[in-house]
């Protein structure tokens, strides 16, 4: 019986074993099962796409991907055989789930967003920046980085970053005409005229014909800076002594851009000055240069050189811009001549000695900015001017003008205006005699403190064919003081007048007229034409 008992308990211990090997041996093909029916689904999808049937490989990668959410090679593959399928919103979104996990696949990051490129997904552009950028970031693709800087660069506020695009596709392919087209528009949508005419000008270079807009954007880019050839006449009175001075010039003046970022102008002609004993007669010539760096940056040099006076005739100017949009500030040299009396600009022989030829060089810096709705321009100078025989004078001062607008239509523009200069010579060289005591024989107006404040009212008119007429004019309060004299206030005036006609589409004529009287010392009357012809 015990035997009995013993043997039916090894049979149970044995039928329990069985079951626990039965048991695991059933869930190891069941693991196996599970494992075989993704790889079965994925082997399905991959067969599929490649016979183009996209619809049963869609079934299978939806199958993966239900199982398994993440499952990389599926999500992507989903994405492409919905897009194939022409299920546009599907692919999107799907590669939406997939990037935003996975950003380091470029293709994928690129097909999107051309696909957010479409019309009707045009609310999601930030997001299609989004995946150029992704893209970008691990595949540098100089047609990809294109589309991105065309999309950016339809946006101001983005022109500049789509520029830095632009530039990028040039390192690597300099001669790339839509790189060049594109920042050619973006240039020019940031008012940078310079840049964007040499772009559009690269753009006609590479490409085999260059496209209507970038014509019309080159077209835009060169007006105001169309060659020009202009003549030029000039006459000046003054005909108080013994600062009595008389002058013509006739010349002729050629300006023309040599490239985007320089503007040259020559100007040659004769001139003629005399008094009411002497008399010079002289060519002239004139070369300037302005080199713009860009919008805020630009450097103007000027050189003369005048026969009429004895010896020297030489004039320079060279100044430097800087241009914000709050201020703008222009510091420079200029060596010009003394226009006060024949002796300061082209020499008298007194007694057998030369006086006169008087020429001032002055450091400067002329400050622009806005204080509320006036427009103000303060020059502080500092200097010296030249002169035979007579040792260097020290010139300081300052020069002011502030304007505030009064009334405007489309016709009409008026303002008043407030004129400040204050100068301080060293010495007194106002003489036209040799001698040792102030005023020395230098010719030009030169007191110890000289102060002319002119408040004045300027207007300009503007006819129907864009013809224009301006005009300003007022009293000046003048302070004198020099060392030979009481110091005195005395009344002086100012006046200048600008007529502006257009003769053709070619052809234009400007006239002015100035009016200048220094108390009772002097009184310049000056008159300039320019007749100018436009190279369209």
């Amino acid at each position: 019986m015990q035997e009995r008992l013993q043997t039916l308990m090894k049979i149970r211990a044995l039928a329990l074993i069985s079951l626990t090997f039965l048991i695991m041996l059933g869930l190891n093909q069941r693991a196996g099962a599970e494992d075989f029916t993704e790889s079965w689904y994925l082997s399905r999808g991959r067969a599929n796409m490649e016979i183009e049937n996209y619809k049963a490989a869609i079934e299978a990668y939806e199958k993966v991907v239900e199982h398994n959410p993440n499952h990389r090679e599926a999500m992507r593959s989903l994405g492409l055989a919905y897009e194939r399928q022409g299920l546009k919103d599907k692919a999107i979104e799907t590669f939406d789930r997939y990037l935003a996990k996975y950003d380091d696949d470029p293709e994928i990051a690129f097909d999107q967003a051309q696909a957010l490129e479409w019309s009707r997904y045009a609310y999601r552009e930030n997001d299609m920046l989004k995946y150029y950028r992704m893209g970008l970031t691990r595949k540098d693709d100089s047609t990809m980085r294109l589309k991105y800087a065309m999309h950016l660069a339809r946006h101001k506020e983005s022109s500049q970053e789509a520029i830095v695009q632009y530039d990028k596709v040039l390192d690597r392919q300099p001669r790339n005409s839509e790189a060049h087209r594109g920042l050619a528009k973006a240039y020019a949508w940031l008012e940078n005229n310079d840049q964007a005419l040499y772009h559009a000008n690269l753009a006609r270079q590479s490409a085999r014909r260059e496209p209507g807009d970038l014509t019309t954007l080159r077209q835009d880019m060169l007006k105001g800076r169309e060659p020009t050839v202009e003549g030029v006449f000039g006459v000046l009175a003054q005909p108080e002594k013994p600062f009595e001075l008389y002058g013509v010039r006739i010349g002729s003046r050629g300006k023309i851009d040599l490239t985007p970022f320089t503007t040259t102008i020559l100007e040659v002609g004769t001139e003629h000055f005399r008094s009411s004993s002497e008399n010079r007669t002289g060519g002239y010539l004139s070369l300037g240069n302005q080199i713009r760096f860009n919008p805020s940056n630009r450097f103007d040099a000027t050189l003369e050189h005048h026969g009429a006076p004895h010896g020297d005739g030489l004039a320079y100017k060279f100044e430097y811009t800087y241009e914000s949009p709050s201020f703008s500030i222009r510091p420079g040299v200029k060596r010009e001549f003394k226009y006060d009396s024949f002796a300061s600009f082209a020499g008298s022989r007194t007694t057998g000695q030369l006086i006169g030829l008087a020429r001032s060089t002055l450091f400067y810096s002329t400050v622009t900015f806005d204080a509320g709705s006036v427009h103000v321009n303060v020059t502080p100078f500092a200097g010296w001017v030249t002169s035979e025989a007579l040792s260097s004078n020290d010139q300081i001062g300052l020069d002011l003008k502030a304007s505030l607008p009064l009334w405007q239509t489309d016709r009409w523009d008026l303002s008043t205006e407030y004129l400040f200069y204050l100068t301080h010579y060293g010495e007194n060289q106002s003489g036209f005699v040799s001698s040792t005591r102030e005023p020395l024989p230098g010719g030009y107006f030169s007191p110890q403190v000289f102060v002319n404040q002119i408040p004045r009212l300027a207007a300009t008119y503007t006819l129907e064919n864009k013809d224009e007429f301006s005009f300003a004019a007022g009293p000046a309060a003048q302070y004198i003081d020099e060392s030979t004299q009481t110091p005195a206030f005395r009344i002086g005036g100012d006046a200048h007048a600008t007529y502006t006609n257009h003769l053709s589409r070619v052809w234009l004529l400007k006239l002015m007229g100035d009016y200048t009287q220094i108390s009772t010392i002097y009184t310049r009357v000056q008159f300039n034409a320019l007749l100018v012809y436009t190279f369209y």
